[in-house]
């Protein structure tokens, strides 16, 4: 008589284990933006989560957590369990704003565990139609001649506009004085206005402007071409920057100490919904490429990259501190 209690009490604990973990495997999942929606990393966002979700056969809920430079999505993330029912989307803010903040302290290699690459978003440096130069070797060569400052708008100190800014003062030791907006809606009216001489400004932003020739482009951010702009040289293609890129990137992360199970999961899950025509055509149509990673690939990606921030950093002495 005890055995048989024995039996049903355990194929009872067993039954509802299962039932449990069904439960929590049909619950939705919590993907962390840190920038409002509407924005171009929102949109990204709410992109790929749809098709993720199809995938995952669990419904993916963008929760937009704005504020601090991304840095309270952040801490949303980290102040979670790590049991995968929270992916955050990451990208540039994330490894930067540690190295012009001394505050905060997050570290996006401890702190977070990759699931893969979703994107990049080319950078432009752009000058108004009216503008002599055509070409950024043009525009320095200018410069040179004329002896004089030129001042390029951006969204912000410890952007990465800024940083891109900055890479190409340092590097051409050509004088250009930053104007830091807050926030990037009224940099390309007064770009086409000539309020500014020029402005670093995301490809998704700049390409309607640029389809109406009211500004020019004379380089691109990326390690490759744009497919959109096809004549405009990258900035490694340029004297003195060899090997140079600096894109814009988004990928998914979740906390350290996710089963990598869970992980394995998300990335296959994600993978595959960037390899969809549906979302390239709606990313691609917004001036955003996709550029897929695995997990430990985007992990290998990035290392580089912080290092190039981090040079970036010290020669500009860039602080928000």
């Amino acid at each position: 008589m005890k055995h048989k209690i024995r039996t049903l009490l355990a194929g009872a604990f067993l039954t509802a284990l299962c039932a449990s973990a069904q439960a929590e495997s049909d619950k939705p999942i919590t993907l962390v933006v840190g920038y409002s929606a509407g924005g171009s990393a929102d949109f990204i966002a709410r992109v790929v989560a749809a098709e993720m979700g199809k995938r995952l056969d669990r419904q993916v809920i963008i929760e937009n957590v704005v504020g601090a430079s991304g840095v309270l999505a952040i801490q949303k993330t980290l102040n979670g369990p790590a049991d995968g029912s929270i992916l955050y989307m990451g990208g540039t803010d994330t490894v930067v704003v540690p190295m012009v903040n001394p505050k905060v302290k997050h570290d996006w290699d401890r702190d977070f565990a990759p699931v893969g690459r979703l994107t990049t978003v080319p950078m432009i440096f752009a000058v108004p139609a009216s503008s002599p130069y055509n070409t950024l070797s043009e525009l320095v060569s200018g410069l040179r001649k004329a002896n004089r400052d030129m001042s390029y708008a951006t969204p912000g100190i410890g952007t990465m506009q800024h940083f891109y800014g900055s890479l190409i003062t340092t590097k051409t030791k050509v004088p250009m004085l930053h104007i830091p907006y807050r926030g990037g809606a009224q940099i390309v009216n007064d770009l086409v206005g000539s309020q500014v001489d020029s402005a670093i400004l995301v490809l998704s932003t700049a390409m309607p402007f640029l389809k109406n020739k009211k500004i020019k482009a004379l380089s691109v951010s990326d390690d490759a071409r744009v497919p959109l702009l096809p004549n405009v040289r990258r900035i490694g293609e340029e004297e003195g920057f060899t090997g140079v890129a600096l894109p814009l990137w988004q990928g998914l992360f979740v906390k350290a100490g996710t089963p990598a199970a869970t992980i394995a999961t998300y990335e296959k899950a994600l993978l595959e919904a960037l390899e969809q025509a549906e979302v390239k055509t709606k990313l691609q149509e917004s001036g955003i490429s996709t550029a897929p990673m695995k997990g430990q690939e985007m992990r290998a990606f990035i290392k580089p990259q912080a290092a190039l921030y981090k040079d970036i950093v010290a020669a500009a002495r860039i602080s928000l501190d």
